[in-house]
């Protein structure tokens, strides 16, 4: 087997306040395989995700778009890159460069949505260490 086919878990920071969906999220997420973190909202996202190294964050957005996009421009500065997933209870479509997905939408929305932003930043990885 090559090296590129054996696939670690994907190391997940979890960023929400409310305690319910935290406790839910990473027990689905430890079930699927992944290793989860987990934080409260007000924690210094990126010195957590750093120090972590973590391969993607969800960030409960149920409270502020704005704040979330905020912490993902942040989280944009580390290197390597970091995958972003934005969960909200409410109903809106997110931001251009800040997808939402439903805060209690079916599990696999929010596997699929960790895979693609995972994939994505090791795609952005390769290009900036091939640029």
């Amino acid at each position: 087997m090559r090296a590129q086919e054996t696939k670690s878990p994907r190391r997940v920071l979890l960023v929400a306040d409310d305690r319910r969906f935290r406790a839910l999220a990473s027990t689905l997420l430890s079930r699927r395989g992944y290793s989860v973190a987990v934080c409260a909202r007000g924690a210094d996202i990126v010195k957590v995700a750093s120090s972590e190294a973590v391969d993607v964050v969800v960030i409960d957005a149920s409270a502020s778009l704005t704040t979330a996009a905020r912490d993902a421009a942040r989280l944009g500065s580390l290197r390597p890159p970091v995958g972003i997933v934005a969960v909200s209870a409410d109903s809106h479509s997110g931001l251009a460069a800040l997808p939402v997905v439903p805060k209690w939408s079916p599990c696999e929305a929010l596997f699929n949505a960790i895979e693609r932003a995972g994939a994505e930043a090791s795609r952005d990885e390769v290009t900036s260490v091939a640029s």
